[in-house]
C-alpha cells in the first residue's frame, strides 16, 4: 500500500509543478519586470545588470564583482552599515552582489512575511548604496582572499582555461572575478563611480521576483523606490562567436594529487532550436562517462560532460584522474559512441524522464525560480526557461543526432597537472 500512496503523492506534486503559475513581464517606469506568483513561503529577487565582462576594459577585470559586492553589504542612503546589518540578522533577510561573464546582480531572499524589511534593505542598497569605507575595505579584502582561493582550485583554473582557449583575444575572455592585484588597487570612490554611472541605468538592469505577491503589490514598490534612476543610452557590446575546429591541445604544469582533463567544444544558444535536442545529448554524454570511467573502470570519482550557459556557450566533457592516457582513451571512445548514435528510443525516453524529473526539483526553490527566469532573459527571453519542457518532449532521435553532430566537429583538449604524463597521454 505505501508505494502506492508515494506514487500518488509524486504525481499530484508533477501535476502541481506544470500547473503552476506561468511568469508574467511588465513595465514599471521604464524597468523591466518579470514576475512568477508563487505560494511558496519564501520570496526571492534579483536585479539584473547586463553586460558583464563587456561592461569594462580588461585591465579593470573585477570591477563590477566588487560594485555588486559592496553596494549589497557596504551601508546604504537610509541604512548605516550597522543598522543594514541588524536589520538583516534580526529578520532572517538574504541579499548579496555579485557579477559574472554575461551579467551582474543584488539578490534578496526572504521568509513572506518580511517581505516589507527585505524590500526596504533591497531596493536602497540597489538605488541608494554608499560604499562605506570601512566596510568596503573589508569586502574587498574579503574578495581578494576568495580570488586567491579561485586560483587555487584545478576544476576553476581549468574553467579559466576553457574561456582563454576558446576566446583568445577577446574581451569575452576576461575573468570577471579579477586579480588580486587590479582588485586591490580599485577604490570605495573608484567603484562606487563604476556603479552609479555605469551600471546603475534602466535600461541596462531587469527585475527578477518569485513569490506570495500580486502585480499591483510589487509595481507600487517599485515605482516608490527606484524613481531616481535614470534611463541612459545603451547598446550592448555582443561577443563574436569562436567556431573551434580541429583538435589541439594545450597543457599547463601544476603539481596535484590528480590530473585534470577537459575536452571543450561548442554548443547552441539557449535560443537556437538546436539547444533542446543538442542538450538531451549532452545529457547522454554526461551520463555515459560516469558510468564508463567512474563504475566501470574505476579511474575518476566524478567525470561528467556540462554545456557551459553564456552568451557564447560551450560543452565541457571532463574527468580527474591518476590514470590520464586510459581516461582520455575512455572519454574518446564514449564521445565517439553518443556521436555515433548508438543509443535507442528507450535511452532517448529515459533521458527526458530524467531531466523533466531534475526540472522540477529545481523549481521546488524561489531562488532557483528567480535564476532560471534572469538567466534565460539574459539569454534571450525568459519565455525560453518555460517552454524548454515542451520542446525537450518534442525531440527525435534525428533531431539528437543531428544536432550533437553539428555542434561537436572540433576540440581542444585541455590538461592541468603532471604535463609529461599529459603529454603521452594524447599521443
Amino acid at each position: 500500500m505505501k508505494p502506492y500512496i508515494l506514487t500518488c503523492a509524486f504525481v499530484l506534486f508533477l501535476f502541481s509543478a506544470k500547473s503552476q503559475t506561468k511568469a508574467i513581464s511588465f513595465d514599471v517606469n521604464g524597468l523591466k519586470v518579470i514576475l512568477r506568483p508563487t505560494q511558496k513561503e519564501t520570496l526571492s529577487m534579483s536585479m539584473y545588470f547586463r553586460g558583464g565582462v563587456m561592461n569594462y576594459k580588461p585591465e579593470q577585470a573585477g570591477i563590477e564583482n566588487l560594485a555588486l559586492t559592496a553596494a549589497a553589504s557596504c551601508g546604504t542612503k537610509n541604512y548605516s552599515v550597522d543598522d543594514y546589518k541588524e536589520l538583516v540578522d534580526e529578520y532572517g533577510i538574504n541579499i548579496g552582489g555579485s557579477s559574472g561573464t554575461d551579467y551582474g546582480t543584488i539578490s534578496m531572499n526572504c521568509i513572506s512575511k518580511y517581505f516589507e524589511q527585505g524590500w526596504k534593505l533591497f531596493s536602497d542598497a540597489v538605488a541608494n548604496p554608499i560604499f562605506d569605507k570601512t566596510e568596503f575595505q573589508a569586502t574587498k579584502e574579503k574578495i581578494i582572499s576568495g580570488i586567491y582561493q579561485l586560483h587555487a582550485s584545478p576544476e576553476a583554473r581549468i574553467e579559466q582555461m576553457a574561456m582563454e582557449a576558446i576566446f583568445k583575444g577577446s574581451q569575452y575572455s576576461t575573468d570577471p572575478k579579477g586579480k588580486d592585484v587590479t582588485v586591490n588597487g580599485f577604490t570605495a570612490d573608484s567603484v562606487s563611480n563604476y556603479y552609479h554611472n555605469k551600471l546603475l541605468d534602466k535600461n541596462k538592469m531587469f527585475l527578477v521576483v518569485a513569490g506570495k505577491i500580486t502585480r499591483e503589490a510589487l509595481e507600487k514598490k517599485i515605482r516608490e523606490s527606484f524613481k531616481g534612476i535614470a534611463a541612459k543610452p545603451f547598446i550592448p557590446d555582443v561577443p563574436i562567436q569562436t567556431i573551434i575546429e580541429g583538435e589541439r591541445l594545450m597543457t599547463e604544469q601544476r603539481d596535484l594529487a590528480t590530473n585534470y582533463i577537459s575536452g571543450v567544444m561548442n554548443a547552441p544558444m539557449m535560443s537556437s532550436v538546436d539547444y533542446a535536442p543538442f542538450m538531451l545529448a549532452v545529457n547522454a554524454l554526461s551520463g555515459n562517462l560516469h558510468y564508463e570511467l567512474r563504475v566501470k573502470q574505476g579511474l575518476s570519482y566524478a567525470p561528467g560532460a556540462t554545456i557551459k550557459m553564456q552568451q557564447l556557450p560551450y560543452t565541457s566533457m571532463y574527468v580527474s584522474t591518476t590514470q590520464p592516457k586510459k581516461s582520455f582513451q575512455a572519454m574518446v571512445a564514449v564521445f565517439n559512441s553518443i556521436r555515433g548514435g548508438r543509443y535507442s528510443q528507450s535511452f532517448l525516453d529515459g533521458v527526458k524522464k530524467d531531466h523533466r524529473l531534475r526540472y522540477y526539483r529545481h523549481q521546488e526553490s524561489s531562488s532557483s525560480i528567480v535564476d532560471d527566469l534572469g538567466e534565460a532573459e539574459i539569454l534571450g527571453g525568459y519565455k525560453m526557461e518555460e517552454d524548454m519542457l515542451d520542446k525537450i518532449n518534442k525531440v527525435t532521435l534525428e533531431d539528437m543526432g543531428k544536432a550533437f553532430e553539428k555542434y561537436t566537429k572540433g576540440v581542444i583538449w585541455l590538461y592541468l597537472g603532471d604535463e609529461q604524463l599529459g603529454r603521452q597521454a594524447f599521443q
